[in-house]
């Protein structure tokens, strides 16, 4: 039975060689903060600041909708898997999951749908990943 070995020192098959590459994750803006964006932005049509959606407590209603639109936000316009999100915000990936399953749930109100297609359209033309028309 033939064994796979990495090439220690070499670099060849090193982890380290391969993080950052974008393999993993998915396609996606690069960059320091990422995530501060998408937070922005819901800040920007929420009023909810994005102070408030960063903070480990149980807030409102009115801050844990903001929190779970902008991990939405970064799961479908940064292309982002669950756990990426889930440790960008620094949450578990399942209360990510749940988070966007509910907006997803939310998306049949025509005025939320609107919202989130406009936020979402804004985020890909500043981070370069608009669709070309």
């Amino acid at each position: 039975m033939a064994s796979r070995r990495w090439d220690a020192g070499t670099g060849e098959g090193d982890v380290r060689t391969r993080r950052n590459t974008g393999a993993q994750g998915g396609a996606g803006p690069r960059g320091p903060r990422p995530r501060l964006l998408a937070m922005q932005a819901v800040a920007s049509v929420t009023g909810v600041p994005a102070a408030a959606m960063q903070s480990r407590r149980l807030l409102n209603r009115e801050v844990r909708r903001a929190r779970s639109l902008a991990w939405y936000l970064s799961h479908t316009e940064y292309g982002w898997p669950l756990y990426r999100v889930g440790a960008a915000f620094d949450r578990d990936r399942t209360t990510v999951a749940k988070a966007c399953r509910e907006v997803e749930d939310m998306r049949d109100d025509p005025a939320l749908d609107g919202l989130l297609d406009r936020v979402g359209r804004g985020l890909a033309e500043i981070t370069g990943q608009a669709e070309a028309a």
